[in-house]
């Protein structure tokens, strides 16, 4: 019958397999026989055991292969920690969508922005509106950061602090280039032919 949901109790202990994720509802799944969308309206974890992704909800909606969607909801890699009011994952494209994005690893702390895309095979994410950061300690429009190579390229108008001084930029023109490895985060606006690669995930996310 079309339009049929189908309805079926498992306990949290309880784990089925979708694309490459374990799924530990914290409640009932939902399955819709119709559009193959699984719902987990008391949320739950997915877990990516060979890539170690792993994401938790208070509310889920999945498809195999094709997305998967959280709200309240953290997304745990490798390199960092991804907290988000929403999470849209693109399965097939492997990209992740954030809106009102905390991000935080070992060499960005407490980075927040209105929104972020995360390129998830090249480790890119690039966020905009509202842009703020503890380290580096940052307030700026839009910031696109390598999180592999540790290098951030910062575009529009910035205000940017380190131990020594503060750089300010005004203007859609303005650029800031960061090296965020080591122990120390340092910006300069002479912007290193890198930059150039930086830019041009900016253009492609939306």
């Amino acid at each position: 019958m079309r339009g049929l949901f189908l309805f079926a109790l498992l306990g949290t202990a309880l784990a089925a397999r979708f694309a490459a994720f374990s799924v530990e509802p914290f409640g009932p799944q939902r399955l819709n026989l119709d559009t193959g969308v699984t719902t987990l309206p008391q949320g739950g974890v997915l877990t990516d055991n060979e890539s170690g992704l792993r994401l938790k909800g208070s509310y889920i909606e999945y498809k195999e292969g094709a997305f998967v969607r959280i709200k309240s909801g953290e997304l745990l890699t490798k390199e960092g920690s991804f907290v988000a009011q929403e999470i849209h994952l693109d399965l097939s494209r492997q990209v992740g969508s954030f809106s009102g994005l905390r991000f935080s690893s070992d060499f960005v702390q407490d980075l927040r922005a209105e929104k972020a895309t995360y390129f998830l095979e090249e480790d890119v994410l690039v966020v905009r509106g509202q842009v703020r950061a503890a380290r580096p300690v940052l307030q700026a429009d839009l910031l696109v950061v390598d999180v592999k190579a540790r290098q951030g390229l910062v575009m529009g108008p910035f205000t940017f602090k380190d131990a020594s001084a503060t750089l300010q930029g005004k203007g859609s023109d303005a650029r800031l280039f960061l090296y965020l490895g080591g122990s120390r985060v340092r910006g300069t606006t002479r912007v290193p032919q890198e930059g150039v690669r930086l830019e041009a995930w900016a253009r492609r996310a939306p």
